[in-house]
Formats: C-alpha cells, sequence, structure tokens
C-alpha cells in the first residue's frame, strides 16, 4: 500500500515525547461537582436544552441514578464490556483530534468525575506545533513525528503501530481520513494486543473500499446505481461478493469492478452511458479528493488522470452521475455482540466538488417511513458482516420518485457526527471508546435512553432491528468553516490565523482546531472549525446558524467562506429546502451569490486601510533609525502628509493623504475631500466613518493584492499585474503543466495542474498566447509566485486600466473638533487653521474654561520649544532618544511639533490676540496665570520665537498696568485731597491716560470733583499749546 517507511530521516524521534501541563478548557470544568450536568456537560448542555422546556432526553439524564462506579474497570464491568481502556493514542490531527478528545474527556468527566480518567497521547508534526494546533494542547503528551505528507506520520502505519506500542496504550483512535480506513492498521495492532477503535481488517478492506462496498451492497440488494460494477456477471448483471474464507471479496470478482487503464475507464463509461453525467471515483479516496466528473469522452482521459494523482495507487471504478439528487447518510454503530444501531441521520446535499459545506439532520426531505426503510437496509449490511465501531451508510435519494440509491459506506466516524450527536443526545467518540470495551449498545446509557428506556444504567436488551427510538424534536443545522476562497470556487488557502472571534451559544456552538496566533500549513486539511446551531424545526435552526455566522470572525492570511455561507443560506432555495448535490456547484459556476458592497465603499475602505498601514510602517521606520543611533527627522513629515493609490475594477484611484489630528485622515482625490476619524479595536480592527454610516475594516496585504474585509464582506484587490504573467493564487507544488513549452492557450483555459491542501487544482490562463514555463513539475509554489509566461496573441485586447477623475458616490460629513482637541492637535504639530482654532478657543467658553485652555497652550508651546531654544538639532534628538529608549513615539512627537512652529507660532499670536478683547467677554481682567504663561515665553530667545516673545512680552506690559476703574478711582481720591496741588497734578507725567480719566470725572455726583477734573483737565489742555 506504500506505507512502509523507507528514509531512515522518516524515523520517529521516541525521545522526543513531551508532556502537555494538565489545563483547563471550553469542555473542562473548573470544579467538580456532584451532579451530573447533562449528557455532553458544560459545552453542550445548553446547547441540547429546548428553548422553554426540558427535553425528556435532558430529563432522564438529570433525574437518572447516577453511575456508581468510580474506576473504568469497574464500570466496563458493570455494562458487560471486557476490555478497560485508560489510554488511547490518537492517530489524527486537526478536527479529528481535537473533537475525539473533548468528546471523550467530557464523557470521563460526566461518569467518574474525572476527565483524566481517559489519557490522551497525540501525534505532532512539527507544522502542526508551529500552527499551533488546538489538539496539541487538549492531548496529555504528544510524540512529535515527521513532518510533509501524510504518509510520513498519520498515515503511516508503521509510525502510528510504534508509537502506540512504545507509550504503551491500550488502544489507538484512528479518526477519518488518514489511516482510518486502512485495513493494515487494525491488523497491525491486533497482532500487538492493541485495540483498533473501528471495524475489524477485515471487515474494513470489505467496506472501507469504495469498489467492495458497492459490491457488498448490491449482493445484499440494497439499490444501487449503474457503475462498471455493474457489468461483469453471467448475464452482464451486477457483480456478486462471494466472500471468501478470510471475509472478504475475492481479488478476481473486485478487479471486474476497477477501471486501471484509460480504456478499461472508456469501455465502462460507454456501457452507463454519459445521458446523466458520468463520476470517475478513486476508493480510497474521500473529502472530495479523488472524485471528477465529466459528460463527454474527450474529458474523462485527463480527468482520470487527476483522479490517480490524486489519491495515488488507489483502484478507480466508474459510475453514473444521479441527478437532481440529495445526500442522505444513515449513522450506524456496531457492537462486538452482534448489534447495529441506527442513530437516525443526516442530509448533506449542500457540496461543492463532492465536498460538504452544510450538514443537518435530521434529513427532513425524506419520508419518515422511507428513511427508516434505509436506516434498516444499512443496519443489516452492517449487521450481517459484524461491523464494529461507529460508521455511515451513504445513499442518494430522490425527493421527485421517493427512490434512495447506495452510494457508499464509511467505515469510520465522519466530521459531520456532531449533528447526530444534537438530534440524538448520543457522544458519539465516547459510545465508539465503550464499544471498543466490550460493552454491548442496549448497556450505553445515552442509547438506552435514545429508545426511551427509564433506567439509563439498566441492561435489559434492546432489539435495534425491531424497536425505535424516540421522536426527534430538534433540528440541527451545521457549517464547515474551511480556509478556501470563495471567489475562486473555494480554492483552498494556507497561511496564519491570528486569532478566531466566536461565541457559544445556548443555540449554536463550534469547535475550532487551531487557536490564537496559529494556522494552516499546507499539509493540513482545509476544515478548521466547524458551527453547529439547533432549533424546533429546520427554518429556526437555519437562522440561529446565520446570526453565529454574522458575528463570527477570522483575523489572519487565510480565506474563508464564512460570508459565503451566511448569503447560501439565505437563499430562497435553501430557506425552500429545494436543494441537491448540484446546486452549489452550479452557484459557484453561474456565480449567481456574490457579496455586494457598494464600489466607493470598498475603494475608501482600502484607502483608510492603505493610509493607516502607511502611517503605522512610516512610524516604524523612524523609530528604527532613531535605535540606530541616527538623529535625522527628515521622514517624520512624511508619516502625516502622504500619497496612496488603490486599484479596483480596473480603475485606479490617487489619494492625497493629511493627517489633521491623531486619529483623522484627511482624502483628497481631485475635487473630493473627506475627513474620516479612524480608530483601531483592541483586536485590530478598525472603525471609521464615512458617508455617514460606521464600517468595519480589516486588511491583509497580500502577493496577489490587498484582502479587504468591509463590514463582514471580504474583497480581494489583485494588483495590478503585467498581464503576460501567469501567477499562482495558492500555495502547494506544480505537478504538471497541461500544454508543452511555445504552445498556444486561450484565456480561461487550464494551463497548469497544482497540488494545494491535498487537492489536485487546475489554473486557467487570464488572457490568451503562446506560453513559456517558468517552473519544472514538482516546484513548490507560494502565492504570487509567476508559473508561465505569454507572448500575448493581441496586446491590444488587454484590459486597459483608468484613472479615476469624477465624484466618489459617498457623501461628506462635517468634521468637528471641540476647542480643547483642536488646540492640542495644532499644537502637536498637525495641520489646522491656526486664525480659526485661535478663535474657537473663546468661542462659546466660560472664564475659567477658556482660561485653562489658553494656560495650557501657552505652557505646551513653551514645554517644546524650550528643549530647542539654543540647541543643535542634531543634539535635542539624541537627549530625547537617550530619555525616551522605551517609548520612542516621544522623540517623534516632540519633533514632529517642532517642525510645525510656524503654524504652533500663529496659534499662539492668536490666543494673544484673543486676550485683547478677555475683559469684555468676561467682565474681569486677565489673571495673574495667563500673565504668568505669557511672562515664559518672553524668555525664548532664539530670534525664530522673536514674534511671539516680543508679543508675549507686550501684553504682560499691558497686564500690569492697573485696570481703568482702579486708576479712577485714584484720581478721584487725589481731586479730593485738600493736600493736592492741583497745578501740579496737571502737569504730572504719571497721570496715567489722562484726558480719558479727567472727562469720565466731569459728570462725577460730587460737585468738588466735576470742578476740579474740570480745572486740571483744562489746565493739562492748554499746557499743550502754551
Amino acid at each position: 500500500m506504500g506505507l512502509e517507511i523507507q528514509d531512515p530521516a522518516l524515523l520517529i524521534d521516541t525521545e522526543r515525547i513531551v508532556e502537555v501541563s494538565p489545563q483547563h478548557s471550553a469542555f473542562t470544568p473548573q470544579s467538580i461537582a456532584p451532579q451530573k450536568a447533562g449528557v455532553f456537560g458544560t459545552i453542550k448542555s445548553a446547547f441540547f436544552n429546548k428553548h422553554e422546556t426540558t427535553s425528556a432526553l435532558s430529563a432522564a439524564t438529570l433525574d437518572a441514578p447516577a453511575s456508581t462506579v468510580q474506576t473504568v474497570e469497574d464500570y466496563v464491568e458493570a455494562r458487560g464490556g471486557n476490555r478497560p481502556i485508560r489510554k488511547v493514542l490518537i492517530a489524527n490531527n486537526g478536527m479529528a483530534a481535537t473533537k475525539s478528545i473533548m468528546s471523550m474527556r467530557q464523557w470521563a468527566y460526566m461518569e467518574f468525575g474525572d476527565e483524566k480518567a481517559i489519557q490522551f497521547v497525540a501525534m505532532a508534526t512539527p507544522e502542526d506545533l508551529k500552527a499551533n494546533a488546538e489538539f496539541i494542547r487538549l492531548a496529555d503528551s504528544f510524540v512529535e513525528v515527521p513532518g510533509g505528507k501524510n504518509l510520513n506520520n498519520y498515515a503511516n502505519v508503521d509510525v502510528i503501530t510504534k508509537i502506540a506500542q512504545e507509550q504503551g496504550v491500550d488502544a489507538v483512535w484512528p479518526g477519518w481520513g488518514h489511516a482510518s480506513e486502512n485495513p493494515k492498521l487494525p491488523n497491525t495492532l491486533n497482532a500487538l494486543g492493541i485495540k483498533f477503535i473501528g471495524p475489524t481488517g477485515p471487515v474494513m478492506s470489505v467496506l472501507g473500499d469504495k469498489i467492495a462496498a458497492n459490491i457488498l451492497a448490491q449482493t445484499a440488494k440494497v439499490p444501487s446505481i449503474p457503475w462498471s460494477g455493474s457489468f461483469g456477471g453471467p448475464d452482464d448483471g451486477p457483480l456478486e461478493a462471494n466472500l471468501n474464507a478470510e471475509g472478504t471479496i475475492p481479488d478476481e470478482i473486485f478487479e471486474k469492478g476497477t477501471a486501471r487503464t484509460v480504456e478499461e475507464a472508456i469501455e465502462a463509461a460507454r456501457r452507463i452511458g454519459y445521458d446523466n453525467g458520468i463520476m470517475i471515483k478513486a476508493s480510497e479516496g474521500g473529502g472530495g479528493k479523488g472524485i471528477r466528473f465529466v459528460d463527454n469522452e474527450e474529458d474523462l482521459a485527463a480527468a482520470f488522470e487527476t483522479v490517480k494523482s490524486e489519491v495515488v495507487g488507489s483502484p478507480i471504478f466508474i459510475m453514473q452521475l444521479c441527478k437532481n439528487a440529495r445526500h442522505i447518510e444513515v449513522q450506524i454503530v456496531g457492537d462486538q455482540h452482534g448489534n447495529a444501531v441506527a442513530l437516525n441521520g443526516r442530509d448533506c446535499s449542500t457540496q461543492r466538488r463532492f465536498q460538504k459545506i452544510f450538514e443537518e439532520g435530521p434529513p427532513s426531505i425524506v419520508p419518515k417511513e422511507t428513511f427508516h426503510e434505509m436506516e434498516l437496509a444499512a443496519q443489516r449490511l452492517t449487521q450481517n458482516i459484524g461491523y464494529q465501531g461507529a460508521g455511515t451508510v451513504e445513499y442518494l435519494f430522490n425527493a421527485d420518485t421517493n427512490e434512495y440509491y447506495f452510494l457508499e459506506l464509511n467505515p469510520r466516524l465522519q466530521v459531520e457526527h456532531p449533528v447526530t450527536e444534537g438530534i440524538t443526545g448520543a457522544n458519539l467518540p465516547a459510545t465508539q471508546l465503550q464499544v471498543a470495551m466490550g460493552i454491548p449498545l442496549y448497556n450505553i446509557p445515552e442509547i438506552r435512553m435514545l429508545y426511551g428506556r427509564e433506567d439509563p444504567y439498566g441492561v435489559d436488551p434492546i432489539d435495534f432491528l425491531e424497536e425505535r427510538y424516540r421522536d426527534m424534536d430538534t433540528h440541527v443545522i451545521a457549517a464547515r468553516i474551511t480556509a478556501e476562497n470563495p471567489d475562486e470556487g473555494f480554492k483552498p488557502t494556507s497561511g496564519s490565523i491570528e486569532r478566531i472571534k466566536f461565541q457559544s451559544k445556548p443555540n449554536c456552538w463550534g469547535y475550532f482546531s487551531v487557536g490564537a496566533n496559529g494556522g494552516i500549513h499546507e499539509f493540513a486539511d482545509s476544515q478548521f472549525g466547524h458551527l453547529f446551531a439547533k432549533g424546533p424545526d429546520r427554518e429556526s435552526a437555519r437562522k440561529n446558524l446565520v446570526l453565529a455566522l454574522k458575528e463570527m470572525e477570522v483575523r489572519g492570511d487565510i480565506r474563508n467562506s464564512v460570508e459565503y455561507l451566511v448569503k447560501l443560506l439565505e437563499t430562497d432555495d435553501f430557506k425552500a429546502n429545494n436543494i441537491d448535490t448540484s446546486w452549489l456547484d452550479g452557484i459557484i459556476k453561474e456565480k449567481s451569490v456574490t457579496v455586494d458592497v457598494p464600489d466607493h465603499d470598498v475603494v475608501l475602505g482600502a484607502a483608510v486601510f492603505k493610509a493607516f498601514e502607511h502611517v503605522k510602517s512610516a512610524t516604524e521606520e523612524v523609530k528604527e533609525s532613531f535605535r540606530k543611533g541616527q538623529t535625522s527627522t527628515g521622514d517624520i513629515p512624511g508619516i502625516n502628509s502622504f500619497s496612496i493609490e488603490v486599484a479596483y475594477l480596473d480603475t485606479k484611484y490617487s489619494f492625497e493623504v493629511e493627517r489633521i489630528t491623531p486619529d483623522t485622515y484627511r482624502f483628497t482625490l481631485g475635487s473630493n475631500v473627506l475627513d474620516i476619524e479612524v480608530t483601531q479595536t483592541a483586536e485590530g480592527a478598525l472603525l471609521a466613518n464615512f458617508g455617514g454610516v460606521g464600517h468595519r475594516i480589516i486588511g491583509m496585504d497580500e502577493p496577489l493584492g490587498l484582502r479587504l474585509s468591509l463590514d463582514g464582506n471580504t474583497i480581494l484587490m489583485p494588483t495590478i499585474f503585467d498581464p503576460s504573467e501567469l501567477r499562482t493564487d495558492v500555495t502547494g507544488k506544480v505537478v504538471r503543466y497541461l500544454q508543452d513549452n511555445g504552445s498556444a492557450v486561450d484565456a480561461g483555459q487550464p494551463y497548469v495542474e497544482v497540488e494545494a491542501m491535498k487537492m489536485i487544482m487546475p489554473i486557467k490562463a487570464s488572457e490568451s498566447g503562446k506560453i513559456t514555463h517558468s517552473l519544472s513539475p514538482g516546484s513548490v509554489i507560494s502565492a504570487g509566485d509567476l508559473l508561465a509566461s505569454l507572448e500575448l496573441t493581441d496586446p491590444s485586447k488587454v484590459k486597459k486600466i483608468g484613472t479615476f477623475d469624477g465624484t466618489l458616490d459617498i457623501d461628506r460629513t462635517e468634521f468637528e473638533l471641540d476647542a480643547e482637541k483642536s488646540v492640542s492637535n495644532l499644537l502637536a504639530g498637525f495641520n489646522l487653521d491656526a486664525e480659526a482654532v485661535a478663535t474657537q478657543a473663546f468661542d462659546g467658553a466660560d472664564v475659567d474654561s477658556a482660561t485653562e485652555l489658553v494656560v495650557n497652550a501657552l505652557n505646551e508651546f513653551y514645554r517644546v520649544e524650550s528643549q530647542f531654544d539654543g540647541q543643535i538639532a542634531d543634539d535635542v534628538v539624541r537627549s530625547l532618544t537617550k530619555a525616551n529608549v522605551d517609548s520612542l513615539d516621544v522623540v517623534i512627537s516632540e519633533n514632529q511639533a517642532h517642525q510645525q512652529l510656524n503654524k504652533r507660532s500663529q496659534l499662539v499670536l492668536g490666543l494673544i490676540r484673543q486676550l485683547d478683547t478677555y475683559s469684555d467677554r468676561f467682565g474681569t481682567e486677565i489673571p495673574d496665570s495667563i500673565v504668568e504663561a505669557l511672562d515664559t515665553l518672553t524668555t525664548l530667545k532664539g530670534k525664530v520665537y522673536g514674534e511671539v516673545s516680543l508679543a508675549a512680552g507686550e501684553k504682560v506690559r499691558e497686564a500690569k498696568i492697573p485696570s481703568f476703574d482702579i486708576r479712577l478711582a485714584e484720581l478721584k481720591a487725589k481731586l479730593l485731597d485738600p493736600e493736592t496741588d492741583l497745578v501740579q497734578l496737571s502737569q504730572s507725567s504719571t497721570l496715567s491716560a489722562g484726558v480719558d480719566l479727567l472727562t469720565n470725572l466731569f459728570d462725577d455726583e460730587e460737585d468738588e470733583v466735576r470742578a476740579a477734573a474740570i480745572e486740571v483737565y483744562t489746565r493739562r489742555v492748554y499746557r499743550t499749546y502754551k
């Protein structure tokens, strides 16, 4: 099977066994309570409760007598088992490993009050360790295994069994994918005395192979659709299994169902007919890999080779496409005692490229009695061959005719199994574990409750073929969260994940295979999360899922399909349940479901992101120069005044940007001027208001352009590349070029096949021309790499990029700052109108606030400039840098302010001029605090401060002269003093503003004052002309 280790470098380092410290997670109770909380414990107990009333299942769980056993050994003996399992090797990664540990820990706590009753050993590749994979954190310990393709690690039977033996585990849990369907694994483990949590090797070899399973199903008279195994009998009829002594299908019968060559595939397809289309399938494929659809003989050869490449070494078979079909699954579990139970099922009809997107249960499209027939057929099929463990029988169902056909049997748990858990209350990984311990199905408490047994810990048998479980009163819809690009037909992507924002609720929960600062590497599956929404009916579950997806946010390098899933769930067809397995592929082909965002909103959102990033990067560049001991401040103005360019939909937008406050950007595009305030949230998103609407912006620069998330909608804004360059948008490796060097290729025609995330996919040429390969097959590629170049057939037909010169379709909103912020920002060196800000400082202000604002402004001006007055600029920078090693932003802000000395001086002079009206505005003289601040400015000696120092000094001198009323009172007192010589007084040079004071006393109420004032005035005026 190609699973042996040939390279010594791939041998496992058994010394690198790392113990993981005990930790709490969402599924681990923080303290041990004496009473059971529900079937699934903390994370799911709320999920399975009904909206208003407690379900019979929940009630039974809460009220049922608790198990009296204290150990795994006691439990196994009490439940009729024969093999206690205390330590399990998880031979998988990602979602499978994460979910299995979570579920089995929950069961252990609920049953024994100890989530550590079962110990888990994980396998971890260097890629999973680097990606901060969640399952590694959840395990009790892990063993590092070779990286790269899964044949080096999770699919390598030798590696798995070696670890299992050396770690002394009791059992191995295989999960799905990797080695989960390789009969060699259970056979080898069985020889070592280690339990495989799943079917036996011989049974797996029959059912795990899609060809063998089809032969077995049609032998058991389960309806089958035409395929390459429908021919070959004496009368050209369906192949019969005729199992040999080992319980497997003889090779000669098996081979009649295969198509080993293109010629055999063509022959089988001709006999089936192309009317409905042909499926080319690898018997060992799955998850969308190793399966292609064709509707003509011309395409069959290339598709056949692609399937061979995706699942190397797998037998291939040909089958007819069943049109208008629903993909319906029956969840079965078999035990060691000949029992097989059907735990309802799932509708997985929403698929793209034969990979599931949504799964739901129960499958409400199937009439109840028809579905029961499907369940019984699945039970008989598995029970007759002694199937053990969890498995899924898949059918194609035609809702119009009420007919169903066997598709395949998966001899393992499937990723969508939590849908079944949600409707039945049965913890499937824990059920697998108990079956592996030899416990009969009818003695498993959750199965007993599903079948209405009052005593969950009873031991009376259940005839699963005759008895029916309780009616399903909950509907669950699940959504797979994948690292895929829905704009490009769900191409897989890889990269880092900064954070996942999702909050489980009573009606929707989810789990993820990566944590914060993790990632999806190129050897991983593209799925990294799964959400499950419930409701009393399908529509309620759908709405709950939509709300959960709308609140979810994924940050990082990868693309994801979250917004697209919302659009799909909101289509009329999905709401009405009018879908089939070709529905989504049709939507993708026609691009009938799109996320529409106004073009200019996208452009401005991108401009905001680019402007914010410019400020951040330019600031960091200046700080880095300071760290290196450099003193140049010439790049500081470029932090706040710069140009940016946005290209979108073949149009280029060239903005001039001016930062007018720390958080406000003025964007100028021709006659368009918009002021936008931008703030950054704790998680890094930008909040910006333009067009009178608040927007949430997240951006990620990628090799091929900017990936912008605007209000939850993702838009890819490609970089403008030379049209003669053909570049990859995925990370992976080149499989093969589809044309020879120098051959012609048409626009839209595939020119290369690449492997990404375990998928083979074609990349199409964007223009027509003669192709020249840039790489060789097998080359590792990253997004943005050049794959080929074109000698364009007609360069004149290449799309031209225009420059926008119109009016943005966005309303301008007035930008307003209060007086304090205006003064503060201008003094910080931002570009505001100094005279307008000085006027704003006094308009509508009371005496206290105006005084405080002026004092603070004058002091701030002096604080900054006193550092530079009489100093060499380089010395100031060195001194500031030394004093602010850990806060270099201070060095930038001080220099930024000083560089705007002219505008800051204008503000100070404007404030001083405003002081001329101080007494008229507020009915009082200029307070001492302002005078003191002005007096401080006079100490600035540099020539650049001359105008400010002079104006401040003049205002100080004016302020030191007594007020008019005081001087008037003093003059009046002198005139009434009999000792005063009026002649001498009229000649006095100290008579402040003499004539204006005297004339104010001409109508004084006292005759003596009036007379004296007139006399002194007359003498003083007369003296002038004397």
